[in-house]
């Protein structure tokens, strides 16, 4: 695979819930492309989704989305198409990728599609390689690196931080070093 061609992925999902298993479900997507090592918004996706279920309250004041705010969103099953064919073959970045991942997976499933199969790199993983003490969270490292980043835990923002975290840690430890912890979802 020729990595240097390929279109890297920072993405963020806000849920109702850490458990896509147990019935927790995406509520916002948003992803944005990395082209030789530049961001391009562009090219971004972003969008609400209505999950067909209740947001817990306690989960709306982390991330500040509400049930009326999804009320009219697509539903997943709408968007998760248009949303796999957007991501094609491109190398996700994210902070805690498997937890994404895992939330694809069921919204594959949910949408009677296959899942994802793509390489991806996780920053959090990187992150926790290259520095011994935390915290690793995202706000923490965006403040840490002065990434201009001021909202946090909501798709978007969390995509952007994701992001420019990606270009920061190419910046210190260079490209061909960063590369070395891509992997593939599924193997």
């Amino acid at each position: 695979m020729k990595v240097k061609d390929k279109v890297f992925l920072a993405l963020d999902f806000e849920t109702t819930g850490l458990n896509p298993e147990l019935g927790d479900r995406i509520i916002e997507i948003a992803a944005i492309p990395i082209y030789d090592k530049k961001i391009n918004f562009k090219y971004a996706f972003h969008t609400l989704v209505n999950p067909n279920i209740f947001i817990p309250g306690e989960v709306s004041k982390f991330h500040k989305l509400n049930n009326q705010d999804i009320s009219n969103a697509p539903s997943l099953s709408e968007v998760f198409p248009r949303f796999k064919e957007y991501i094609d073959d491109s190398i996700i970045v994210s902070h805690n990728v498997k937890m994404d991942l895992r939330f694809l997976d069921i919204a594959a499933k949910e949408s009677g599609m296959f899942s994802i199969d793509n390489y991806y790199i996780d920053t959090l993983e990187i992150s926790k390689y290259y520095f011994d003490k935390g915290p690793y969270n995202l706000e923490f490292l965006s403040k840490k690196f002065n990434l201009g980043i001021k909202q946090f835990h909501r798709a978007w923002d969390d995509a952007l931080s994701t992001a420019k975290l990606f270009q920061k840690y190419i910046k210190l430890f260079s490209f061909e070093a960063i590369i070395n912890f891509i992997k593939k979802w599924g193997d």
